[in-house]
């Protein structure tokens, strides 16, 4: 606890003030022990609310409005600040962020405006060192299962974690067969 401390107490923020949402506020102290000097190589950082069985949308059914397209936009604003903010602190290129869930959604609506737990999700991958785009083809929401599964995995999570340990963090075949990660590597 005396290291992240020291790593806090020395470390700054760009940015006056981030959105206000917790995980704005986790994203302001990941880039303030980053500036402190942290040599942790991986962070942590959680936001809630994705369970979104019913009232996903509102009534009247625009996508921009509703309990989801809420959630969406503050992932959105607290990652943009976070790159905001270590872009100020001239580190904007030696991140990368990575977002992943424990389930993914249906893709039919249940009955209650909302979607249940799924096989597949979306995962985002986010860094200046980047080459952006979409990686993988659009699933086909159509040719869904009995049970309104999406069909199609192109990537098991896995593989992403596999290739951000090796390729951004520089982990060997060897560490990585000693971890969950075996038969990825």
């Amino acid at each position: 606890s005396q290291y992240i401390t020291q790593a806090f107490d020395a470390g700054s923020n760009s940015l006056s003030s981030y959105p206000q949402s917790g995980l704005a506020d986790q994203l302001k102290t990941v880039a303030r022990l980053i500036k402190g000097g942290c040599k942790t190589k991986m962070y942590l950082c959680s936001m809630g609310g994705f369970d979104t069985h019913g009232s996903q949308i509102p009534p009247e059914g625009t996508v921009v409005l509703g309990r989801h397209a809420d959630l969406l936009r503050n992932l959105s604003n607290a990652v943009k600040a976070f790159y905001d903010d270590l872009e100020g602190l001239d580190l904007a290129d030696k991140v990368v962020s990575c977002t992943f869930s424990e389930f993914g959604r249906t893709a039919r609506e249940n009955g209650s405006a909302g979607t249940d737990h799924g096989t597949l999700a979306p995962m985002f991958i986010v860094g200046k060192a980047l080459a952006g785009g979409v990686n993988g083809t659009n699933v086909d929401l159509v040719n869904l299962t009995n049970d309104s599964q999406l069909q199609g995995q192109q990537f098991d999570y896995r593989q992403v974690f596999t290739t951000l340990l090796q390729d951004w963090l520089g982990a060997s075949d060897y560490v990585l067969e000693q971890t969950m990660f075996e038969g990825y590597a």
